[in-house]
């Protein structure tokens, strides 16, 4: 049956440009069969051989080929239908959660708002209807190719000897271009969710005591896949730059989105941001000051933090920065301990101290790392606790504490944030190690989902700039996304 059809599909002996010509050669230059013609107009200069001769080889080598297809592609091909078959699933379960928000929210309301409860159903359903045919839409197409494949490499194995010259390199042709589509599928570039987010009971306002539905999706564009350092950091200048700052190398590289360094600082650092005059703030870590420099690293200022010692960095929208400071790296802190974010301005001048609590006794920070100032003016901190556990603490930007967060279905003490960003909706993003996630919250501390869930990479640091997410990895690579972020 394989032999017919693909005999059928493939019996093209003749040269389409030239007229009775038999296709007694092939390119290999430009991958396809040609006529002695068609090798004196345009394919003379090029590497080709006699359809003998390099059947030959095909002969010898195709068998091992498609063994070799089916033995190493096809498994890591069919993992991908049952990823993109879990997103299917989980946008199936997602709605229902939804949907069971809704209606525990709707039995609250009076009657005369069901109408408004039914039209957020729809517009929730619409969306994970879009989204689950996205998804589909990309199953079926790989799953084809799969199938296509399977056949086509048992077809080649089984009768590689009885088929004839011209099938056997139309079929392999075929495989390759199939196999090569096949390969570019992965579900990690498509990737969505969709929320709904109650609000508060307003009868002045039934629209927003309702809630809103948030819809937030990536789709990676690059990936720059070649350091193997711990990614501490990713500060965007721009949609197409990077500055990133790593672990073992304490020299930033600005990179574009194709990885290529556009620049090696020289200058040792740990963490920094450019300021709104394009100025580079460096933080020393191991000196125990925060440099101002320009663009050709020459130093404006420095300012001294000792005895503490700056870590990470992060710009707020006024242009001050927002600053970690530690006296050590242990977590058994003793009544002397040091462990403070401070607001400064670019001259050194301290605005805020965050160190304690209300009570002014106890400690809001056991190890803080990453800040990010909300659009809101709250100001969040990754602290951790632990070498395997964190939180992540919203001040308030007077210094009292909004809400902590410690992560959503996961072990006791297994939640360790690493970085947090956030949107123009005030939503906040922060990479998880345990769970291999970003997590999303509102601005209130409710958790929304958790976007881009990874099988085998650690996220590490994040940063949005325009509609592009930057991720940094423990593997030293990083991802840029489009994330497109919509309520309604």
């Amino acid at each position: 049956m394989a032999t017919s059809l693909y005999k059928a599909q493939f019996d093209l002996k003749i040269c389409e440009n030239h007229d009775k010509k038999e296709l007694h050669a092939y390119c290999k230059t430009c991958d396809k069969k040609v006529c002695t013609t068609c090798i004196k107009e345009e394919h003379s200069s090029h590497d080709w051989e006699t359809i003998t001769d390099i059947l030959r080889e095909k002969k010898h080598s195709l068998p091992e080929e498609c063994k070799e297809i089916r033995a190493e592609k096809l498994p890591g091909l069919k993992k991908e239908l049952n990823r993109f078959e879990r997103k299917i699933q989980e946008e199936d379960t997602r709605f229902d959660k939804n949907k069971s928000i809704l209606n525990g929210s709707r039995q609250r309301y009076i009657d005369g708002i069901n109408k408004l409860f039914d039209d957020k159903i729809h517009v929730c359903q619409q969306k994970s209807e879009a989204a689950k045919q996205r998804h589909k839409d990309k199953h079926e197409g790989l799953k084809q190719k799969v199938e296509y494949l399977d056949m086509a490499t048992t077809a080649l194995d089984k009768d590689i000897n009885t088929l004839p010259d011209h099938d056997i390199l139309d079929m392999e042709k075929e495989m390759r271009d199939g196999l090569e589509k096949a390969l570019s599928y992965s579900a990690d570039k498509y990737t969505s969710t969709t929320v709904f987010v109650p609000g508060q009971m307003d009868v002045k306002a039934l629209e927003n005591m309702i809630g809103e539905i948030h819809s937030m999706s990536v789709v990676e564009m690059n990936e720059i896949d070649r350091y193997s350092d711990v990614i501490w950091s990713v500060k965007p200048v721009s949609e197409t730059n990077t500055w990133v700052c790593f672990s073992d190398d304490n020299h930033p590289k600005l990179l574009d989105r194709s990885g290529e360094e556009l620049k090696v600082m020289k200058t040792h650092g740990r963490d920094l941001i450019t300021s709104r005059s394009e100025d580079i703030v460096l933080s020393e870590g191991e000196k125990g000051i925060i440099s101002i420099l320009t663009q050709d690293e020459k130093t404006i200022t420095t300012f001294d933090t000792k005895p503490l010692y700056p870590t990470f960095i992060s710009k707020t929208e006024n242009d001050d920065i927002l600053v970690t400071l530690v006296d050590g790296d242990h977590y058994n802190l003793v009544p002397t301990s040091r462990r403070i974010v401070q607001r400064m301005t670019l001259t050194g001048k301290v605005l805020h101290t965050y160190e304690f609590r209300e009570d002014g006794k106890t400690r809001l920070f056991t190890c803080p790392i990453k800040t990010a100032e909300n659009k809101n003016k709250d100001v969040c901190v990754i602290n951790w606790l632990s070498s395997e556990s964190g939180e992540l603490v919203v001040l308030l930007k007077d210094g009292r504490v909004k809400f902590t967060y410690r992560g959503v279905g996961l072990e006791p003490k297994k939640f360790l944030p690493y970085d947090v960003e956030c949107d123009v909706k005030c939503r906040i993003l922060l990479t998880e190690l345990h769970s291999r996630a970003i997590h999303i919250l509102s601005s209130e501390g409710m958790y929304l989902c958790k976007l881009c869930q990874y099988e085998q990479l650690l996220p590490t640091g994040i940063s949005i700039y325009g509609d592009n997410l930057w991720c940094g990895f423990l593997d030293g690579k990083v991802k840029v996304y489009k994330y497109t972020c919509i309520h309604s």
